[in-house]
């Protein structure tokens, strides 16, 4: 039989990469969830970030969920259009109600969890990128919170003290981080019965979440390494 040519070049190479390290998605997506919570809206937030760049890394951070984890045209279809809908109202102020703007990103937000977490937590070898992935969704429930609290600021200016006028998406990223991780110390205090619910709720997430879930993954992930 005559031997097939090696092909050569750099799509074999990237496929030869894949191969050896699967799921490689879930830690690219951990970074720029990283970068865009801790680094980006922050600095956009005292008027020294730049928009475009939030836009960009939000748009990198969907193409990747959408294209290379979520597995269903459908799933594909809903992801793509919660998040063009929420880009397009962010883009175009004062055409859509900025509630519903942040709903839209709730909606998004929302899916996404739900894509990664099925993909993180399915059958399946753990390994180190999986991991990152549950890390990526737990940092995702904060966001998703902080979309929440976002949104009750804006139906309810008294939900919230300690918030500036026209409250800034920053400081309730660190409201829902300080609450997930149940360190404390945020300056905006809740006033009204949902809003502490929703403090309430979100602590509870936060407790169960690493003590269950990811440390589960961890487990398998470290007696998988042991048994080699």
């Amino acid at each position: 039989m005559d031997q097939q040519p090696k092909e050569s070049g750099i799509k074999p190479a990237l496929r030869s990469l894949f191969a050896r390290e699967p799921e490689w998605q879930f830690s690219l997506m951990l970074a720029l969830e990283a970068v865009f919570m801790f680094v980006a809206v922050p600095a956009l937030s005292t008027g020294q970030g730049d928009r475009d760049l939030v836009t960009v890394l939000q748009l990198v951070l969907a193409g990747t969920v959408i294209v290379l984890v979520a597995n269903s045209i459908w799933v594909r279809l809903m992801l793509g259009g919660s998040f063009a809908v929420a880009i397009l109202a962010r883009m175009l102020p004062g055409v859509v109600p900025q509630v519903s703007t942040v709903a839209m990103s709730l909606i998004y937000t929302a899916l996404v969890i739900a894509v990664v977490a099925r993909a993180v937590f399915g059958s399946g070898e753990v390994n180190g990128h999986r991991i990152a992935g549950a890390v990526f969704v737990y940092l995702d429930v904060g966001l998703l919170f902080a979309l929440g609290y976002s949104a009750l600021s804006i139906a309810d200016p008294a939900a919230f003290s300690g918030v500036p006028a026209g409250p800034r998406f920053s400081q309730m990223i660190h409201l829902s981080i300080t609450t997930l991780t149940t360190i404390g110390g945020s300056q905006v205090v809740p006033q009204s019965p949902i809003a502490r619910s929703l403090m309430d709720l979100e602590t509870i997430v936060g407790q169960l979440f690493p003590a269950i879930l990811l440390s589960r993954l961890v487990g398998l992930h470290l007696s998988k390494s042991q048994g080699k």
